[in-house]
């Protein structure tokens, strides 16, 4: 059965800001912390403990059942430190990593493929975050990216990750939209 989109919601978080005119050139794939629920909690919080803490992603995914867009696509979410004005953020949920929902791997790989049909993105896998444009892992962007381990640093389960997402791209048949905000094309 080919995969498709999953039903999208909204809940928009205050956390966000402009992209000051920056047209982003990364899709950056993480893995929330806990439960679906909470991780839409955290990433909607005006008021952490810290406020330095303040996060946010654009999508947070449930497997393939449903995902909610927490930042418009054209507003910077604060996921990634030093990348956040160049980059789409994706929080994919454990499951797709761990091996425990073929589905959810299967689900992020559309949604990373559409962001990258739509953007320009090419959908292969930069290991220069900061010059070349593509899709990575919050991993890859080290100390500027914040130093998370997120998704995944099992290398097999990345290509295999970006495997799926070509073969989405390939496949095309996407809509026009999906979401709230605009979506801008880089120049390759």
């Amino acid at each position: 059965m080919p995969v498709t989109l999953p039903p999208l919601r909204e809940h928009l978080s205050p956390n966000a800001s402009s992209r000051r005119g920056t047209v982003p050139y990364l899709v950056v794939l993480h893995r929330p912390v806990g439960s679906y629920r909470g991780a839409e909690a955290t990433l909607v919080d005006p008021r952490p403990e810290n406020p330095d803490e303040a996060v946010s992603a654009h999508l947070l995914t449930n497997s393939n059942r449903e995902a909610v867009q927490l930042v418009p696509w054209d507003r910077k979410a604060w996921t990634c430190r030093a990348f956040n004005s160049a980059s789409y953020n994706l929080e994919i949920d454990d499951d797709a990593w761990n091996g425990n929902d073929a589905a959810a791997l299967a689900t992020a790989a559309r949604v990373t493929a559409f962001l990258c049909k739509r953007t320009g993105i090419p959908p292969q896998w930069t290991r220069d975050p900061a010059n070349v444009p593509g899709v990575c892992r919050h991993y890859d962007l080290g100390r500027a990216g914040g130093g998370h381990t997120d998704p995944t640093t099992d290398a097999n389960t990345w290509r295999h990750f970006m495997d799926l997402t070509r073969r989405e791209h390939e496949r095309d048949g996407f809509r026009p939209a999906w979401g709230v905000g605009v979506l801008h094309r880089i120049d390759v």
